[in-house]
């Protein structure tokens, strides 16, 4: 039955898988200590098992034990460990099988798109809004505070701009809106956040344009846990934070504080191309 169907997205938690098909149907399979996999239970699963109650679903997101999924008529579902309160239900408890957040089904909004971080949740809904909620050390909320949000969380700050892409890591979060402008906030540790005035904090509370990107259009970002990347209009790469592992694809560097470009080696494009 799994191998019939036809695959469009793959998310991979701490310790578990999620997958989605064409038709909007989910499965997952790997550790389930807190109900992870959306079965009702806390069975781990060696092969991937469809989660029944779930259909329609456009996007999913895995975060390290805790699942998420959006549904085309705009709700949220979360499901697995309450910590930090990611699921965004109001309290920690663990839920073994999809749940809805009905924060967000109650007022109305249509969330298109959410991003699971270690210890929070960011989420963009129709109308280019952004909402967050978990953990809010360091100010990774981004609400100028460190307080913890138990259900979805409207950042206000960031309304007069239309948002496309939200991206959550461990203590830090990025929203990249439709001009091509990235703001961050969170954790600044390793420069993964793309500022360099570091000061005597290391915390960016509210979001915060990262001005070092202002001369380009950027398409997309990614973070990882102490670094990040992001893709040009123009196809360009830049990337910035720890390198101590060449991640930023740069042999002589062990870190860069602010976006620096990364070349491709085109020698290996053209063997790749004619292989």
């Amino acid at each position: 039955m799994f191998l019939m169907h036809q695959f469009v997205v793959v998310a991979a938690g701490l310790s578990f898988t999620m997958f989605l098909t064409r038709e909007g149907q989910v499965y997952t399979c790997g550790t389930n200590t807190y109900g992870q996999l959306g079965h009702g239970d806390t069975l781990d699963r060696a092969s991937p098992k469809l989660v029944e109650p779930l259909e329609g679903i456009v996007q999913i997101a895995a975060g390290p034990s805790y699942a998420l999924a959006v549904a085309r008529d705009g709700t949220v579902y979360s499901f697995g460990s309450g910590s930090n309160f990611c699921l965004g239900h109001g309290d920690s408890q663990n839920e073994h099988q999809p749940r809805a957040v009905l924060s967000f089904r109650r007022k109305g909004i249509y969330v298109v798109r959410v991003s699971a971080g270690d210890e929070h949740v960011v989420a963009l809904d129709s109308c280019g809004y952004v909402y967050t909620w978990g953990k809010g050390y360091c100010g990774a909320l981004g609400h100028g505070d460190e307080i913890d949000k138990t259900t979805p969380s409207l950042l206000s700050s960031l309304k007069n701009h239309m948002a496309v892409q939200v991206c959550a890591s461990k203590r830090k979060t990025f929203v990249l809106v439709d001009n091509g402008s990235v703001y961050g906030f969170g954790w600044m540790g390793f420069g993964s956040l793309g500022f360099t005035d570091r000061g005597v904090s290391d915390k960016v509370m509210r979001p915060r344009i990262l001005d070092s990107l202002r001369a380009h259009h950027i398409s997309q970002i990614s973070t990882g846990l102490y670094h990040t990347v992001v893709i040009t209009s123009r196809g360009q790469i830049f990337g910035f934070g720890d390198n101590e592992r060449a991640q930023l694809g740069h042999d002589s560097l062990r870190g860069c504080l602010e976006p620096t470009e990364i070349f491709v080696n085109e020698t290996v494009i053209a063997l790749l191309e004619n292989a």
